[in-house]
C-alpha cells in the first residue's frame, strides 16, 4: 500500500533538513507542498527533478486532498510539505492528512524542524498543560473570544500570527493577560532571528522597535485558572431546584457544564440546599396532614465480579440509580461514595469479595436498591 509522507522542512536554515526527509523527497514520485515555488527551490537544493507537484493551499485544499488520494490510489508514494516546518500544524496539510487517514492508507511522519516545537523549546517556563491555538481569527472580536477563553484555563498557550495582525493580537494579550510572560519569536534559525521576552501588557511597546515581517510564534507562560462564578452557580442551583423537573444527579451535571465548577462539588451544595429548604418547610409548618418523608432503605451488596468496582462497574451503577427518584449512597466501612458519580464510587476502593452497603432514600428508594442488587448480582454483565 502507499504511503503518505508527512516532511518536516526547515523553518528558515536549510542545514535543518534531515537525510531522513532528504531521502524520503527523494523517494517520493509525487510531492503535495503549501507553495509549489518554495518547494521547487528546496528540491533544486536537493538535485531533485521530476517530480509531479500538488498545490496544496487553503483555497484548493479539498482539490488537493483528492488529487493526493489519487496519487495514492495509483501505488505511488506522496511526500506533503508545508511553506516551512512540520505540516499539519494549522495548515492545509491538515484536510490532506485527515481524508488520506479516512481511507486508510499508511500516514508516516517525516521529524524535524517545527516553529512552534523551536519557539516552545526556548521560551524557558512550565508549558504542560499547554493550549496551541494555531492562527487566532482574523476578526477582533472572535479572536478576543478565542483569546479569553484560553487565558482562563491558566494553561500555558501557544499561536501563530501574522504580520498584519500582530499589533491587533499584541493589545488583546495586554488587556486580556497583562501580567502573564509572552515570549515572541521571528524568524527562527535564520540569521537575523529575534526572541522578545516581555510581559503581555509589556508587549505593544515592545513591539514598536521591531520589524513586522514574515510569521510569528508566540508562547504565553501560566496563569491562574478562573474559578466559576460563585453567584452563577448558586442561581443556576435555585432555578433548578425551583423547576423541580431534574433529579440532583441531572441537575448537578448541568450547572457543571455550565460553571465549569467541579460535578461533585456542585451535587453536594445541591444536597445541601435540599438539607436546608426541607429543614425550613418543617419549621414553617407541623400539619398533621402532611405525608412523612419515607425513611431511607438499606441493602448490603457483594461485589463479585472479578474486576471489582472499576470504572465500568461505576458506571453502570450511576445508570442504573439515574432511572429512579431516589439518593442512593454506598458505603465500605468508614467511606462513603454518591452512587450518582463514577468517581465518588472508584474512591471506595472495592475489589472482589467486598461487601458494600446501599443506603436509598425517596420515592423510589425500594426499586433503586433492588436494581441494585439485580446488577451485582449479574456481575455487572462481566460473567465470573
Amino acid at each position: 500500500m502507499a504511503t503518505l509522507y508527512v516532511v518536516a522542512t526547515p523553518i528558515g536554515n536549510l542545514e535543518d533538513l534531515g537525510p531522513r526527509a532528504a531521502r524520503v523527497l527523494a523517494e517520493s514520485p509525487v510531492v503535495a507542498a503549501e507553495s509549489v515555488e518554495r518547494t521547487r527551490k528546496l528540491l533544486a537544493h536537493l538535485g531533485l527533478k521530476g517530480k509531479r507537484l500538488i498545490s496544496c493551499r487553503e483555497s484548493n485544499r479539498r482539490q488537493a486532498a483528492a488529487k493526493v488520494l489519487d496519487a495514492l490510489g495509483q501505488g505511488q508514494d506522496v511526500a506533503l510539505v508545508s511553506d516551512a516546518g512540520t505540516p499539519g500544524l494549522n495548515d492545509p496539510g491538515e484536510a490532506v492528512v485527515a481524508s488520506v487517514a479516512a481511507l486508510g492508507y499508511n500516514i508516516c511522519p517525516v521529524a524535524g524542524p517545527s516553529a512552534l516545537a523551536a519557539a516552545l523549546s526556548v521560551a524557558g517556563f512550565k508549558q504542560a498543560p499547554l493550549s496551541f491555538l494555531g492562527f487566532p481569527p482574523a476578526k477582533a472580536g472572535a479572536r478576543r473570544r478565542l483569546l479569553s477563553q484560553a487565558a482562563a484555563t491558566g494553561w500555558s498557550l501557544a499561536l501563530f500570527e501574522g504580520p498584519h495582525r500582530l499589533e491587533a493580537t499584541a493589545q488583546d494579550l495586554a488587556e486580556l493577560m497583562g501580567g502573564r510572560q509572552v515570549v515572541v519569536c521571528r524568524e527562527l534559525t535564520k540569521l537575523h532571528e529575534q526572541v522578545v521576552r516581555a510581559t503581555c501588557a509589556e508587549l505593544p511597546r515592545r513591539l514598536e522597535g521591531l520589524e513586522i515581517r514574515g510569521e510569528f510564534t508566540l508562547v504565553i507562560g501560566p496563569g491562574e485558572p478562573e474559578g466559576p462564578d460563585a453567584g452563577e452557580v448558586e442561581r443556576l442551583i435555585d432555578e433548578g431546584l425551583a423547576a423541580g423537573d431534574k433529579k440532583p444527579s441531572a441537575l448537578a451535571k448541568q450547572v457543571a457544564a455550565a460553571t465549569g465548577l467541579n460535578r461533585d462539588e456542585v451535587y453536594r451544595r445541591i444536597l445541601e440546599r435540599r438539607k436546608a429548604d426541607a429543614s425550613e418547610e418543617e419549621d414553617d409548618s407541623m400539619s398533621p396532614s402532611r405525608a412523612p418523608e419515607p425513611e431511607p432503605r438499606e441493602r448490603e451488596l457483594l461485589v463479585a465480579n472479578s474486576l471489582g468496582l472499576h470504572a465500568r462497574a461505576a458506571a453502570k451503577i450511576t445508570e442504573t440509580v439515574s432511572r429512579f427518584e431516589a439518593e442512593v449512597v454506598l458505603s465500605k466501612g468508614s467511606e462513603e461514595a454518591d452512587a450518582a458519580s463514577v468517581l465518588s464510587i472508584l474512591g471506595l476502593d472495592a475489589p472482589k469479595g467486598s461487601r458494600v452497603m446501599a443506603r436509598a432514600s425517596g420515592p423510589q428508594a425500594g426499586e433503586a436498591l433492588k436494581a441494585l442488587d439485580e446488577l451485582f448480582a449479574d456481575l455487572f454483565g462481566e460473567g465470573r
